[in-house]
């Protein structure tokens, strides 16, 4: 009986997180470095039903676009209606569209979305938290989430309920806090099942002093989320205002194997929906400098433009190239395969799905090559892919060969037009293979390797001639001869 009950009561099992932090990389159990691109799924995951991620196959494209991760937002309210009551049928829902995900080669980021705390805040505009998170000193109003909501981030900076909202969170003045807290603890013991999860974003642009009210909220958040997830990399998202560009306040986490996991929105595209051509230099220092000061990876949680920005693809494509000089790591927003002409992302009026109701790519959003895993430590990586450019890829790594194969996403077809590739690899027995859109470069020997990865140039053949190189000429030619004389000689018999 006593062997029965140990049985019984014995906890499970954990499983480790597919990938951990090592210094200011993310690396995979052998040790390479992973480099993670790829989307939040999905704009009308803030409002009702909550599901958009129900069928698996919302996935597929993605996969196809070489991305090899989704910041999957989850969304308070769908799960805890009424204090300490949990619908386990949105949990379901949750953990069975990361496995679809994962089973499409995509891992897996737990987004806690919020903004402007409530749906019944901000009249009707936010999302995240439920209705009875908020104090007796605001009244709900009933969720509106509509295009007169259009202005909602404007709004947010100066509404007074939002300040009364969040400071009585963070006093935990109707066990708001506790709850949200208790309600980490319990995703993080379903999910921890699903081997595709890497970690959790703790709370998505929070408003509140960063010092005083953030920080101490992450800190209590690690050690929930830890309980049952003891490898889970956290993912730290600053203060909403950050998200413009400015520096942030937050201290150093007292936890490891976190991420420093910002967004940033030009304002000139958020406010204008053009681009200025201001590059993003300024705030990428800023960035990228935090991450370097913690000794963490970098991964931009949130980037993007609405669809039809002006000079919007020139935007992202800088973004982009500035994630590429760190190797840093991004998800775009935002992936809505339920888009509409009418609803658009179905939240607020916003516009920023990369793809139209038909699945269709928008102009916000083309395919880029990356280095996906680095068997050693990265170097430098350079994609030249604009318009009317001559179209090359370049990578140079310190070999570690213990670690495995260096793998790089090239969508051949969208940069080379379908022409023959030509795939360059320098380094001591450094041998690179193209198969579809992968190239996969391995090396018995340790130390310096590059790749270079362009369109084959053809010569056309001269005139009279039959298209053949030096090379093969020289070759084929003697056999040439010898095959006239033969048959000469069967002519004259």
């Amino acid at each position: 009986m006593l062997a029965a009950a140990l049985v019984v009561w014995a906890p499970l099992a954990q499983a480790a997180s597919p990938l951990h932090v090592d210094g200011p990389h993310l690396k995979d159990a052998a040790g390479r470095v992973v480099v993670l691109r790829g989307v939040n799924v999905a704009g009308n995951a803030k409002v009702p039903p909550f599901m958009p991620a129900a069928d698996p196959a919302i996935f597929e494209p993605l996969e196809a676009w070489g991305m090899n991760v989704v910041r999957l937002l989850f969304t308070w309210e769908a799960y805890e209606p009424s204090p300490g009551v949990y619908d386990e049928a949105y949990l379901d829902y949750y953990a069975g569209a990361a496995r679809a995900a994962w089973e499409r080669g995509l891992y897996v980021i737990v987004d806690f979305h919020q903004d402007a705390f409530s749906r019944s805040a901000l009249g009707g505009c936010g999302d995240g938290f439920p209705a009875w998170a908020l104090p007796p000193g605001v009244t709900p109003v009933m969720p509106d989430n509509g295009p007169d909501c259009a202005d909602w981030g404007v709004k947010m900076l100066s509404d007074a309920d939002q300040k009364l909202a969040w400071q009585s969170f963070y006093a935990d003045e109707v066990g708001a806090r506790a709850r949200y807290l208790a309600m980490l603890e319990s995703v993080s013991a379903r999910l921890e099942e699903e081997p595709g999860v890497i970690g959790y974003d703790m709370m998505n642009e929070p408003q509140g002093d960063e010092v005083a009210e953030i920080g101490p909220l992450y800190e209590d958040a690690a050690v929930a989320l830890r309980k049952m997830s003891p490898s889970a990399v956290l993912f730290v998202s600053p203060q909403a205002r950050t998200s413009a560009g400015t520096q942030t306040a937050l201290v150093k986490p007292s936890f490891g194997n976190f991420v420093y996991s910002p967004h940033f929105y030009d304002a000139s595209v958020i406010l204008f929906d053009s681009w200025s051509g201001v590059e993003p230099d300024a705030p990428f220092e800023d960035m990228t400098g935090k991450a370097a000061e913690w000794g963490a990876p970098l991964l931009l949680g949130e980037l993007g433009a609405p669809a039809e920005t002006v000079e919007g693809s020139a935007y992202v494509s800088a973004l982009y190239d500035r994630l590429d000089e760190g190797f840093a790591s991004g998800t775009q927003w935002v992936y809505t395969p339920g888009w509409t002409e009418e609803a658009k992302d179905g939240w607020n009026g916003e516009d920023f799905s990369v793809v139209d109701g038909e699945g269709n790519t928008r102009p916000n959003f083309v395919a880029r090559p990356y280095p996906r895993k680095i068997a050693g430590a990265p170097k430098q990586f350079r994609a030249t892919v604009g318009p009317g450019a001559d179209r090359r890829i370049e990578l140079e790594w310190e070999h570690e060969p213990e670690t495995g194969a260096t793998e790089l996403f090239v969508p051949v077809e969208a940069l080379f037009a379908g022409g023959a590739v030509l795939v360059e690899a320098s380094g001591d027995g450094l041998t690179c293979s193209l198969e579809g859109d992968l190239v996969t470069c391995s090396s018995a020997e340790p130390g310096p390797k590059s790749l270079v990865i362009r369109k084959k140039e053809v010569v056309a053949p001269e005139s009279g001639s039959c298209g053949l190189t030096g090379i093969e000429m020289l070759v084929l030619w003697p056999l040439a001869m010898v095959a006239r004389r033969r048959a000469r000689r069967k002519r004259g018999r």
